[in-house]
């Protein structure tokens, strides 16, 4: 029987609009495309969810792919609270589960400047789940198994008695063979239709 539903939160429970905050910037065409390989698209991006390392420090990691654009890669985290927009259904979604008696947590990479801009305005739904997971603070990112023993572990969770939401396929994989259930999130509508198929043992 199903009792807990852990969120990712980039493109589950927030809209990512960097593609709209580099418009906002003015980036476009051939320096749109360079800056996005040298930061959203590159791995340091995930590196630095780990944590361990300086807004400088990762500047300095972007633009050794595109050097001649360290400066508007530098202007990006001057508008670290632009990066994400709430969704309306986020706050909804989780008062319902929990007033069904479901417990909610939270699984996500998440850079710290980014999260500490955001968290009392986009994600401020993190005041009202039982507990959160955030890559930056733990040193690892999904989909490492270790992040979801981390996230069992801590919070007393049965990984059988769970059910996981992701946008990103490869972290939906990792948490199956973990042993948890899981979603590939790819609207609202449909996401809610399959945990709703999992809360009721359909």
């Amino acid at each position: 029987m199903i009792n807990t539903v852990v969120f990712d939160i980039g493109m589950v429970l927030v809209y990512f609009r960097w593609r709209e905050l580099f418009a906002d910037l003015g980036f476009e065409g051939d320096k749109f495309q360079k800056i996005a390989e040298a930061t959203v698209h590159n791995p340091w991006w995930n590196t630095f969810d780990k944590g361990g390392m300086s807004v400088e420090e990762i500047i300095d990691k972007y633009a050794q792919s595109a050097p001649e654009y360290r400066e508007e890669i530098a202007k990006i985290y001057d508008h670290k609270d632009e990066f994400v927009v709430l969704y309306d259904y986020s706050i909804p979604w989780i008062h319902e589960l929990k007033e069904r008696g479901y417990k909610v947590y939270i699984l996500s990479n998440w850079s710290e400047p980014v999260y500490e801009a955001n968290k009392d305005t986009h994600l401020r739904f993190l005041k009202d789940v039982d507990g959160e997971i955030m890559s930056y603070r733990e040193g690892m990112i999904k989909p490492d198994r270790e992040i979801y023993q981390l996230l069992c572990d801590r919070f007393g969770i049965n990984p059988a008695e769970a059910v996981f939401l992701d946008d990103n396929a490869a972290n939906v994989k990792a948490a199956e063979e973990f042993g948890l259930h899981a979603i590939h999130f790819k609207n609202y509508k449909q996401a809610k239709e399959e945990l709703e198929r999992y809360l009721c043992g359909c």
